[in-house]
């Protein structure tokens, strides 16, 4: 069982979208449910958690100038509720995962329960995209929701954008490292220790530099999410976005992005890493290659390709 435990699906049916989609990062591969299942079994992919969102939901990550017609653009296209459909049409594939989730707004824990209650598997929380960071006390009641339902969520820390003075004002400027930034995460991850946590895109490390893309990538950076992860049993890493740092014309078995792979699997074990693309940004390479990459990883022991691929999902969610 292979299991992308990180996708999203853009509604390519509504009119406009050919002259419309171009505006959006990672269409290349498509975009729609059809797509994503037609390349999930092309692929002998047999789940994925499907991540829904919507443009207000990850609008602070686009600059000012670009924010209003980006939000306006993509409200067609991108919505919770076609997210939905496509679960409700694969409820044998997909494993949903709600956002929208903002803990500014009066009544945020009750959408959340309402979209458990819906069948949503877990929760998706993005804290910088809402300016509230994971030690902000109003991210208590939803982890007390999480602890209560039992069920799992997965935190996009989004540290690599938090130098962004625009982005999560709150945040900006106001720690040094990752490690100080996460030490509100820690404190209520401990409190909460049979809530089951995924780190999206292996914690969020910025590992190319932006003032310099050309310089050697930084896996000395993946070390802080590492030491998070060795003193919280119940978190876990996901991969996605991983492959985006495989150069275009990079060679198989695209070291760039197997090295991320590497560093977490000697940091934390196998056991502890979920394979994950944030399909559709699936970059240079298509669904089977990069597959086959962790599949013949040299430094993976017998098994934990299989681990890595699929089988710590399973456990994830049980």
């Amino acid at each position: 069982m292979i299991i992308d435990t990180h996708v999203h699906v853009f509604d390519r049916g509504v009119a406009g979208a050919d002259q419309n989609f171009p505006l959006w990062p990672g269409t290349r591969w498509g975009a729609g449910g059809p797509d994503l299942i037609r390349q999930m079994d092309e692929a002998g992919i047999g789940k994925a958690f499907l991540i829904s969102y919507t443009p207000v939901d990850v609008m602070a990550h686009y600059s000012p100038d670009q924010r209003d017609h980006k939000v306006a653009v993509f409200q067609h296209y991108l919505r919770k509720d076609y997210f939905i459909q496509v679960w409700e049409q694969h409820p044998d594939r997909l494993f949903w995962f709600a956002d929208s989730i903002d803990p500014r707004v009066p009544g945020y824990v009750e959408r959340a329960a309402q979209d458990l209650d819906r069948g949503a598997t877990g929760l998706k929380l993005l804290p910088l995209f809402v300016d509230t960071e994971m030690g902000d006390p109003r991210w208590r009641p939803v982890f007390e929701l999480l602890r209560e339902r039992r069920r799992p969520c997965i935190i996009d820390l989004s540290w690599w954008y938090a130098d962004f003075p625009w982005f999560s004002p709150s945040v900006y400027g106001k720690y040094a490292s990752f490690t100080d930034y996460v030490q509100g995460l820690r404190q209520l991850i401990s409190d909460f220790p049979d809530v089951k946590v995924q780190l999206a895109h292996y914690g969020t490390p910025r590992l190319r530099d932006r003032d310099d893309p050309a310089r050697a990538l930084r896996y000395d950076r993946l070390q802080e999410p590492v030491e998070l992860l060795r003193a919280h049993p119940n978190l876990c890493f996901d991969l996605a976005a991983y492959q985006h740092l495989i150069g275009r014309d990079e060679p198989y078995p695209y070291w760039s992005a197997l090295k991320v792979l590497e560093v977490l699997a000697g940091g934390v074990g196998a056991g502890r890493i979920h394979w994950g693309t944030d399909w559709p940004y699936l970059g240079v390479q298509p669904y089977p290659e990069l597959i086959r990459a962790v599949r013949e990883a040299p430094f993976l022991k017998p098994g934990e390709a299989e681990q890595v691929l699929g089988l710590n999902a399973l456990k994830f969610l049980e």
